[in-house]
């Protein structure tokens, strides 16, 4: 486990958000284009990265702990889902916003933040790893997240939840490792030159969010930072715990309890704009908890692991 690495890679990705911040404050980028760059990234560049991850040529699962890591991702969703109705409460949120809090608790920032992390941590053979996790982020976030970022509290499955860009990159990774297939090294470098721009795209956009409202209301949200408490201390310390119990390979339990210590997913962002909830405290989570994790995630790392 590369922590080094790691604190690295976590700083580089802070530097592009406070980039997007600037770009936002001089006018370089604005709502417009804000909203332009979220669908590149969650039509084009984020199911690129899924089909990469399958293509570095490293098989560290068998396809047995494949779908092994697949149940203890369903059973993190529940999990997460489960829990989640207790937060609007702990934090005592207004009842207009419980929904919102309720999905920065449940998604995280997996699918952009997740794969560099993993990468500097563990080496690009186990991305495959984060792209289970992202495959039900992405089936649940879509669907379930984005009623209940409404308020609503039911899970609406539909088979066009398929055709969605992320959803079909993931499944086809999926597909792909079980199946043991080799695609050519054209499409492979393809995909992973476009997947690659996800993650700086993806910090960009946080960054240009912040900028539309002012600073100061972004680190005066309590809640916010007591939300970071419990999603990206408390969770991956309770996670760590219950999972050794079922997981015997360190780099699956590492990674598991790496996708839950990720900061509040850019979607919330996105999500919060389509469906005219509450943008400014969705932007504080997603800034505040980034901001948080160059900091959290080392530390949770080496405190769990120890090394």
């Amino acid at each position: 486990m590369n922590i080094p690495a790691l604190f690295e890679k976590m700083m580089i990705l802070f530097a592009v958000l406070i980039a997007g911040f600037v770009c936002g404050k001089t006018g370089v980028m604005d709502q417009d284009s804000n909203r332009a760059v979220s669908r590149l990234v969650a039509k084009l560049t984020n199911p690129m990265l899924a089909l990469s991850s399958v293509m570095t040529g490293q098989r560290l699962m068998t396809n047995l702990q494949v779908l092994e890591l697949t149940l203890v991702a369903v059973g993190c969703y529940v999990f997460l889902i489960g829990t989640s109705f207790l937060i609007p409460k702990l934090l005592r949120v207004p009842r207009e916003s419980g929904g919102l809090y309720r999905f920065m608790y449940i998604f995280s920032n997996i699918g952009f933040i997740g794969y560099p992390i993993v990468g500097a941590l563990f080496g690009d053979g186990a991305l495959f790893h984060v792209t289970i996790f992202v495959l039900f982020f992405n089936l649940l976030c879509w669907s379930y997240g984005a009623q209940t970022i409404t308020g609503e509290n039911r899970f609406h499955f539909h088979w066009g939840l398929f055709k969605i860009p992320c959803v079909a990159g993931s499944l086809l990774a999926y597909v792909i490792y079980l199946s043991g297939l080799r695609v050519p090294q054209p499409v492979s470098e393809i995909c992973s030159m476009i997947g690659g721009l996800t993650s700086p795209l993806a910090m960009l956009i946080i960054g240009c969010s912040l900028a539309m409202y002012p600073v100061k209301t972004v680190f005066t949200n309590w809640r916010v930072y007591a939300l970071a408490v419990i999603k990206m201390v408390l969770l991956p310390v309770i996670a760590f715990f219950v999972l050794r119990l079922f997981l015997k390979d360190e780099l699956m339990l590492g990674v598991a309890v790496v996708t839950l210590c990720m900061p509040v997913a850019t979607s919330t962002t996105i999500l919060s704009y389509e469906c005219h909830a509450d943008s400014q405290t969705a932007s504080a989570g997603v800034f505040l908890t980034t901001l948080l994790s160059v900091v959290s995630v080392p530390a949770m790392m080496l405190l769990l692991f120890g090394k």
